[in-house]
């Protein structure tokens, strides 16, 4: 019936939908976790209960206060204390992520991070002894850096290409308002420094009570259902999703039909020597990790943690705290100026213009911190340019190197190797935060204000020449047309055998409920194209099929109109339409 008639039916246009705006929105809450536990360490570290609790001075000189002249233990204290956060976040996103993520679901792996940040943060509001404080530093870690691993790539697959920038950075977005929260109870008198290590248990609860609720994500539903080799091949339950998430059966049915034939090419289960032996996956992973490192590299998340120390020893005048509230506001104002930016102008064009802000920023702002050394206190004006020059700063990595480093990894890999890539990157991210928690305190201390503001504006100097030379515009593209960005896929992944195993297991004949109808878009098939009667014309029959079922095998490239029903390949390589 299929091969008689040359109907041309065009693809329903993208459809937008209430429910994907809500879904995304409320799946951002995971970016609250990450926020508040940035912000507030910065403010609880400087607050008389904390200093109490853990500072002891044993030397003339020495202060808890000021963070250049820390007592060493308790210097090494706050190292470790800011780092071992971002060390369990990159082994929960390495050794977690990818198995309860990639087997159980992207959903599946924010519970898990949620409860676990749960168990992590009321010992560190409950303890004053240091081992019991740093063990409940980690095991919080360990959850958020579940969360952070999936949530990116959960937004990254249930919203349409055109919109995936400004909904992708709705994470960041909440990450900021995390930390603007963070600042303005900090700043409160009768906010204890407790209250802020157990804050963060609260947007957790409420991601865990709510997760289950969200559709799944249509290309793991598919995926998924192939590797366990459901009747549909996982279509029902993508075609649900799709449904919820874009609002009618026709958007549903055509991005069905794309989702499947991505992932047709696709080998189900890469390897992980994949990611560092093929050249086209290599140079994503380098870009990948990369980006991660640089963004940590530009000195943001000193800021965030070390601000109020760095502004009280630099002599701004004003309170540390009322400082971090005006640098956390700048953030979340650029931030929403960066949703409305970022599918317009670009990822590669943001990351340039705020890689260049940065640099001059931190420039001025060490020459500031220098001359208030220098100084001492007689010139306020100083300070205030000294909070200025940061405010400026905070707002250019907010419109470019907030979001983009996190969004960018989670495009340009394809579904058989994202869950392993994306584990790698997020994990490099969690690395790099590591290693700037333990160095700012040791860097405030040893460089002092101007030389760590100095350090900075080097490494966003280096972010701006990287993006320069490696780094391609992905804008409004699909996710499975990065091929042309970074090479095609090696052949592992687009073999013959990678797209029949993936076709086999495809569905079973036989009846569906009626509550699920789906529909399989089909390039026009010649008119002598027929169903062998045996299976000895099985392999052509199936290469046949391999072609009309991918977007680009199409002999007269003409459309067939667009069925709501169900074609599998049967054993022998017949077909059964049901």
């Amino acid at each position: 019936i299929l091969a008689q008639e040359h109907i041309v039916s065009q693809k329903p246009p993208r459809e937008m939908h209430c429910g994907t705006f809500g879904v995304v929105g409320f799946a951002a809450i995971g970016g609250i976790l990450f926020g508040l536990d940035q912000g507030n360490w910065g403010g609880a570290i400087v607050r008389e209960g904390f200093v109490e609790a853990f500072c002891r001075q044993t030397e003339s000189g020495e202060s808890c206060q000021n963070a250049q002249f820390l007592p060493p233990d308790y210097a090494s204290f706050l190292s470790w204390g800011s780092a071992l956060l971002q060390l369990g976040a990159a082994v929960g996103a390495l050794a977690g992520g990818p198995l309860i993520a990639g087997r159980f679901g992207r959903r599946e792996a924010m519970f898990v991070g949620s409860v676990i940040t749960i168990i992590g943060c009321l010992p560190q509001a409950l303890s004053t002894d240091i081992t019991y404080f740093l063990i409940a530093r980690f095991v919080a870690g360990i959850g958020v850096g579940l969360v952070m691993y999936a949530l990116p790539m959960f937004i990254s697959e249930i919203v349409p290409a055109e919109l995936r920038g400004a909904l992708g950075s709705s994470m960041q977005l909440m990450m900021v308002v995390g930390t603007l929260i963070a600042s303005v109870l900090n700043y409160q008198p009768w906010f204890a420094y407790n209250y802020s290590f157990a804050i963060p248990a609260l947007p957790a609860a409420l991601l865990a009570s709510g997760i289950f609720f969200l559709p799944v994500s249509p290309r793991f539903a598919l995926i998924d259902g192939i590797r366990r080799r459901l009747p549909d091949g996982g279509d029902e339950r993508a075609w649900k999703s799709l449904r919820v998430l874009r609002g009618s059966d026709a958007a549903a049915d055509a991005e069905l039909n794309d989702l499947r034939a991505s992932l047709q090419n696709e080998e189900i289960d890469a390897s992980w020597s994949t990611l560092w032996r093929e050249p086209s996956v290599l140079r994503r992973v380098f870009v990948a990790h990369a980006l991660q490192w640089l963004q940590q590299f530009t000195g943001v998340n000193a800021i965030l943690m070390y601000g109020p120390a760095i502004f009280y020893s630099a002599g701004v005048p004003l309170s540390p705290l009322a400082c971090a509230i005006v640098i956390s506001a700048s953030n979340l104002a650029s931030t929403f100026l960066m949703m409305l930016m970022i599918d317009r102008y670009g990822r590669r064009t943001l990351l340039l213009a705020g890689a260049g802000a940065m640099f001059l920023c931190l420039c001025v702002a060490g020459w500031l911190a220098h001359a208030i050394r220098t100084w001492a206190s007689s010139n306020t004006a100083l300070g205030w340019g000294l909070l200025v020059c940061v405010s400026l700063y905070m707002i250019a990595f907010a419109i470019s190197w907030g979001a983009v480093p996190w969004i960018y990894p989670s495009e340009i890999f394809p579904m058989s190797i994202k869950e392993k890539a994306m584990s790698t990157s997020v994990c490099s991210q969690w690395l790099a935060n590591f290693v700037i928690a333990f160095i700012v305190p040791l860097q405030v201390k040893y460089m002092g204000d101007s030389g760590t503001f100095t350090f900075y504006y080097i490494c966003c100097g280096v972010a701006f020449l990287f993006v320069w030379v490696a780094i391609p515009e992905t804008k409004g593209l699909r996710l499975e047309e990065m091929t042309d960005l970074f090479g095609e896929l090696p052949e592992v992944l687009v073999s013959a055998e990678g797209m029949e195993g993936s076709m086999k297991h495809v569905g079973m004949a036989g009846s569906m409920s009626s509550s699920c109808s789906f529909t399989t878009a089909f390039r026009q098939m010649e008119k002598s194209a027929s169903v062998p009667a045996s299976g000895h014309n099985g392999s052509s029959s199936a290469a046949s099929m391999r072609r009309l079922l991918s977007d680009g095998g199409a002999p007269s490239g003409l459309p067939m109109p667009v069925v709501r029903s169900r074609i599998c390949m049967a054993p022998g390589g017949h077909v059964a339409l049901y």
